[in-house]
């Protein structure tokens, strides 16, 4: 028995992402590194899946993902599911400062495998680059916002100048004999 979820509206068909448990009951591995592999496919397939959902069912995967990471803490696969849904750049829902907790722990992960922990680095590395990269935008923001504070003080100098050298000129053309005498 193969368990699917397809969590878009039935007007449309979609891809279902397979949770682990019919990888499991549709392919017996045979050995470890059998198990391992296809766990790693799985999460690649998951991520490929995930993409192609809306956003409404990618908040529900979400959600379902981490109800099942509430219920059992050291459920790998989902943490590296919900990693993964917080640090791809197709995904809807992506929030580095969510995937960087998660990437670490399961950086320190023993029992992921090689192509696991290959997957987990580059997603990690993804989303430290990406909090480097909006942490420079904030910056740049902050400096923006700080020299357009100095430009409209400038710009209310000016226009004060302005009215001041406007009110000068209408009072020498008022009394012409006080411009005379200077």
């Amino acid at each position: 028995m193969c368990v699917a979820v397809s969590l878009r509206p039935s007007s449309k068909p979609a891809p279902a992402i397979e949770h682990e448990t019919s990888k499991v009951i549709s392919h017996t591995p045979s050995s470890t590194k059998e198990i391992v592999e296809t766990r790693a496919a799985s999460l690649l397939e998951f991520s490929s899946d995930f993409n192609d959902l809306g956003l409404e069912a990618q908040k529900k995967e979400l959600a379902l993902i981490l109800q099942k990471i509430a219920d059992h803490h050291d459920e790998i696969q989902q943490k590296a599911r919900a990693a993964l849904i917080y640090a791809h750049p197709g995904s809807r829902l992506r929030d580095a400062l969510k995937a960087q907790p998660l990437l670490e722990e399961l950086a320190r992960e023993k029992r992921l495998s090689k192509e696991e922990r290959t997957i987990i680095s580059l997603l990690k590395d993804n989303a430290a680059e990406i909090s480097k990269l909006n942490q420079r935008i904030r910056e740049e923001q902050k400096r923006s916002d700080d020299n357009q504070q100095k430009a409209d003080a400038l710009q209310q100098k000016l226009d004060e100048l302005k009215k001041i050298e406007r009110t000068m000129m209408q009072k020498s053309l008022k009394d012409p004999g006080r411009s005379s005498s200077k």
